[in-house]
Order: C-alpha cells, then structure tokens, then sequence
C-alpha cells in the first residue's frame, strides 16, 4: 500500500523515458473506492495533464504512463481537511492522508488526525472507506469504536517493545 504523501512531487514519465512532469493532484471515485486517475503539472500552457487509471504502466518511485485523458473523479484536495465525525456528531479528527492499493488502485481507508498534540501521544486513526459516507461539509463514520486501526509513533525508550492494554 501506498500514502497520498509518496505521491508527492514523484516524477511522471511516459512510455518514451521522458520525463512529463511532476504529481500534482490524485483523483479518485469515492463511492467506488477506487482510484480514477492522476493530474501532472506540465511545463507551458499544455492542457493534456490527467493520466487516467487504464494508461499508469507502473508505480514505483516514479510513475510511468501510455497517454493522457479526459480528467473525471473527485481531486483528493476537496477531501483532505475535511472533519470526520461519527454518529453522535463528535468530531472525530480531520482527513490528513489516504491508503492506496498498487494492485488494483482500490483506495483502503483514510489516516485521520485529531490535532498536533494527540497526534504525537497517541498516534493517528485509520479508518476504511467501507466505513464512511462522504457529505457536503464533512465525512460521516459509522464504524465501530472497538476496531480502530492505529498509526502509533515511535517509542524512544528502549526495551518497551509492546504495551499491555
């Protein structure tokens, strides 16, 4: 799996070896779960930038495509800052970054922040896509509070290897 965070600035080759430019945004078909296509920033006024999903050959550190299309999806950029509440209208945290499958470019879930503090004592939340309802102004979650996915950071001490809860 890959984060949204890899994909930037990673360089976009076509099939030629030349170098067409850089990401600049990913769109995707939220109902779907899948990944519709990416958007490179180009040198000049050229308007042929929106790779679709059928034309990526590889991903790897760099993205090599076959030719460009027509651009369609939902740009991850509208859903990145926004709030993720659950059923009760608590907010939960807010969209920071998203989990892609390589194998079929299926989106898995999203990493959720709850602000900078929590982030760095208790880590970031993982919530899957199977899981949220996207609205106008925020994300419903309707999932469960007893399975939820943990992004934990790094312990400084040594021998703690494993927490007991």
């Amino acid at each position: 799996m890959i984060r949204m965070k890899d994909f930037e600035y990673m360089n976009a080759y076509n099939i030629q070896g030349k170098r067409i430019g850089a990401i600049k945004e990913v769109y995707l078909d939220f109902f779907g779960g899948k990944l519709r296509g990416i958007e490179v920033s180009r040198k000049g006024f050229k308007k042929e930038n929106f790779i679709s999903r059928e034309s990526i050959i590889t991903i790897n550190k760099s993205l090599i495509f076959d030719k460009f299309s027509k651009s369609e999806g939902l740009p991850f950029s509208k859903i990145k800052s926004m709030d993720v509440i659950d059923k009760c209208g608590a907010i939960i945290g807010v969209v920071e970054d998203m989990l892609i499958d390589l194998t079929d470019y299926s989106i898995k879930g999203f990493i959720i922040s709850s602000g900078f503090i929590h982030k760095i004592l208790k880590g970031k939340n993982i919530i899957l896509i199977n899981q949220v309802i996207l609205g106008e102004k925020f994300i419903l979650y309707y999932g469960k509070y007893n399975i939820m996915l943990k992004s934990m950071p790094h312990r400084l001490t040594k021998g703690e290897c494993y927490e007991e809860t």
